[in-house]
């Protein structure tokens, strides 16, 4: 947006801040611990992206929160950046210098590696937490896994996926070779999931990313890490397994994964209820996050 419509925005947001809670939390939050956490990080990136940032690497950072808060694919997070003057003035990019999906979609992989982006959510929960705004020991978690599109052709053929999400057949080429297909309500997706634990109050304090086609089953224990002994896990069907129980019981952590009905064995009557309830205290929570930004 223009020097002038910039100004211009912020005088009448800030007239009716209130009406701008993502706004109100990029006044309580003090950035400069995030900035200076990521430019630590700045000659790795710099050696694994071979060139200058064309973006500054805080305002990158604070829309890819966005992405996740909202759950936005890559395509709907680079819109939503150039039509909502929030997330402009959220993330303060320079004028019309937006970046595109692709470039959001690199940026959010590199900040997953080496847990870079649940460090980052640790300073954001710390700085809540001393604000009164985030309970520090919150006795339960929540774990699920949401699929991130990325951008890909409609034009592909004969695609398939097995039981364990892997794709067979011709697919046209992706611009992300990362990127997975996978099936989902019947339509084919074409990106990344990504698992992340929140509080019971719905604020991320974990996350785990994957290519789309990867099973939930198989990476429960990378949320469980620093969750304090006797918290309740909550998670849903996709995440149950003896192996996912018995990670819970060796941590010491309460059991809330939901159970998942095998081919001749269906659930009893008793683990049809305690889904129901299970599932009940995840919509409350994911209500939560929902509304919190």
């Amino acid at each position: 947006m223009s020097t002038f419509f910039q100004q211009t925005a912020q005088a009448m947001i800030a007239k009716h801040i209130n009406r701008f809670p993502l706004l109100k939390l990029d006044q309580v939050i003090d950035w400069q611990p995030i900035e200076q956490y990521l430019n630590r990080q700045r000659t790795r990136y710099l050696r694994d992206h071979r060139g200058r940032p064309a973006y500054p690497l805080l305002s990158m950072f604070k829309a890819v929160l966005l992405g996740q808060w909202h759950s936005l694919s890559d395509p709907e997070l680079e819109h939503s950046l150039i039509t909502r003057i929030d997330f402009n003035l959220f993330c303060r990019f320079d004028e019309l210098s937006i970046p595109d999906y692709s470039t959001l979609c690199r940026y959010r992989n590199w900040l997953a590696q080496d847990d870079t982006l649940s460090e980052l959510l640790k300073l954001i929960n710390r700085q809540l937490t001393e604000k009164g705004l985030k309970v520090e020991k919150a006795s339960a978690a929540v774990i699920d896994a949401t699929i991130i599109q990325t951008a890909g052709s409609k034009q592909r053929q004969a695609i398939e996926v097995d039981e364990e999400g892997q794709i067979s057949g011709q697919t046209t080429p992706s611009k992300d070779s990362d990127a997975r297909w996978i099936k989902k309500n019947g339509l084919y997706k074409l990106g990344y999931k990504q698992h992340t634990r929140t509080d019971a109050e719905g604020y991320i304090e974990k996350l785990h990313i994957t290519p789309a086609n990867a099973h939930e089953c198989k990476h429960l224990p990378p949320l469980l890490e620093g969750l304090p002994k006797g918290t309740t896990v909550y998670a849903d069907k996709g995440y149950d397994s003896a192996e996912n129980r018995q990670h819970l019981e060796e941590r010491q952590l309460l059991d809330g994964i939901m159970r998942k009905a095998c081919r001749n064995r269906p659930l009893t009557e008793t683990q049809t209820k305690h889904n129901r309830y299970l599932s009940k205290i995840r919509y409350v929570v994911e209500q939560s996050f929902g509304t919190l930004h």
